[in-house]
């Protein structure tokens, strides 16, 4: 017969065991929860989320990133012009010194165009990050569903220049 301390510490294993999936370490970096946003299976594009935790004395870069579930990767920022939020890729990503940079919906994000496959939900997909400083980290993105939207975007129109 299981005891209730046993059900208990046996509940904070496997909720550990699940924290640590989604949490990689590279150097003095830490990434957190990479997941991507379930889309329709015809879409060519889809888009990476996470958060980066720099726990050194010095910045670091996101420079690139690549998947092979994409034909083209790009870094990307959400910039208002013209009345309109829209998508742009940018060359790097900073991570300040014993600081964060949170890669979100309506924000900075990893893009990816041409998908030649589509993972469905609850599915994972490799992606491979390049720092300046910490090199090239491995992670694995969950696919989760499409349930977040950012403040202020539900009225606006979405522009994403196709490449």
């Amino acid at each position: 017969m299981k005891t209730i301390k046993n059900i208990l510490l046996g509940s904070l294993f496997a909720l550990t065991a699940t924290a640590n999936a989604h949490d990689y370490k590279a150097g003095d970096l830490h990434i957190d929860h990479p997941w991507s946003k379930q889309v329709p299976p015809t879409s060519q594009v889809a888009a990476a989320f996470f958060n980066i935790m720099n726990h050194s004395n010095t910045g670091d870069e996101l420079i690139s990133a690549s998947s092979p579930i994409a034909g083209k990767t790009e870094l990307h920022a959400h910039i208002h012009e013209d009345g309109m939020m829209k998508m742009r890729e940018v060359e790097k990503i900073d991570v300040p010194a014993h600081g964060s940079q949170m890669l979100k919906p309506g924000g900075y994000h990893v893009m990816f165009f041409n998908l030649k496959e589509v993972p469905e939900l609850g599915e994972s997909f490799p992606l491979t990050l390049n720092f300046k400083q910490a090199g090239e980290v491995k992670v694995e993105v969950k696919v989760e569903e499409a349930t977040y939207v950012p403040e202020g975007m539900k009225e606006q129109k979405m522009d994403h220049d196709q490449h």
